[in-house]
């Protein structure tokens, strides 16, 4: 039995949700009971033409008839907050570390067609660190499912997986050996604000280098799933599938987020395409570690 279900006839609004986030006390993670069944639904959406514009603008991205393969992702980024910070939900939002994504693009999503998106909770794994915890989010197109993903978030704490670890775990991807650069590109000092405005994400990681100090980062921080699309872009990974015989296949993207990319920071892609031509990792300046790692594949 659902405990939640959230349902919008529009896009849903994130005032309420940031002052939930930052001011409501939570109750805390109990182990026996689990995550509670919260599900949120954003009926009859579209995209805004002018929003979608200015994501393409904002990243420097060539604006097509199809949504971006992340979008979607950002057009439920409201549904996720108003569910995430909900009463029942145990863990204060701003603790949270979003971990990995699992994105399947079923079918291309025309900037103009009508959509249903749908969130669920779902599985959560005992970490001996913490725990992590699924958030799925599905698309329908006249009641076809054309898009899905799996959210993983990780949140540190004591909650049992030190000694009674889950033997279940999440996917991974290993950083690729000798990787050569590919690409780069400057993040600028307003990317945060930037992506703010159109994800609706104002987490103060990326909005203020001293509040970011406050949560025990150098510097304010880029919005990883903005710098994810420009490395697909760069990459030439989606194109490659698309303009291949495989273009009626589904298109997998896999994201595991290791490290912040900072703003005033030169990202840097690195592939090995004799290894894996589907693999890429992004690097933050002089950082010898991947800050993030991703594949896009066809399925």
């Amino acid at each position: 039995m659902t405990d939640v279900q959230l349902t919008y006839d529009q896009k849903p609004g994130l005032a309420t949700a940031m002052v939930k986030a930052l001011l409501l006390p939570r109750k805390g993670f109990n182990r026996l009971k689990g995550l509670p069944d919260i599900r949120g639904s954003w009926v009859v959406a579209k995209a805004d033409p002018a929003a979608l514009k200015n994501y393409h603008e904002v990243l420097g991205l060539s604006q097509g008839e199809y949504l971006p393969i992340l979008y979607p992702h950002v057009l439920a980024g409201g549904l996720h907050m108003n569910m995430l910070t909900h009463k029942l939900f145990p863990f204060g939002l701003l603790g949270a570390v979003h971990l990995k994504n699992r994105i399947t693009q079923h079918t291309p999503i025309k900037n103009t067609q009508v959509m249903d998106i749908h969130s669920a909770m779902g599985e959560f794994r005992l970490l001996p660190k913490g725990l992590e915890f699924d958030f799925s989010t599905h698309v329908m197109v006249e009641g076809e499912k054309v898009w899905e993903e799996v959210s993983t978030y990780f949140m540190a704490g004591k909650f049992g997986g030190k000694e009674n670890p889950s033997k279940e775990t999440s996917f991974e991807l290993a950083t690729l050996e000798d990787a050569e650069e590919g690409a780069s590109w400057p993040v600028p000092k307003n990317r945060g604000k930037q992506y703010a405005k159109i994800s609706g994400d104002y987490n103060p990681i990326h909005m203020s280098a001293t509040l970011a100090k406050l949560f025990g980062l150098k510097r304010d921080i880029a919005h990883g799933f903005g710098i994810v699309a420009e490395a697909i872009h760069y990459s030439g990974a989606l194109v490659e599938i698309e303009n291949s015989d495989l273009n009626h296949k589904k298109i997998q993207v896999d994201v595991v987020f290791k490290g912040p990319v900072f703003l005033e920071s030169q990202a840097i892609l690195k592939q090995n395409k004799l290894q894996d031509n589907n693999r890429f990792d992004i690097y933050c300046g002089d950082n010898p570690k991947p800050s993030i790692c991703c594949a896009v594949i066809a399925i």
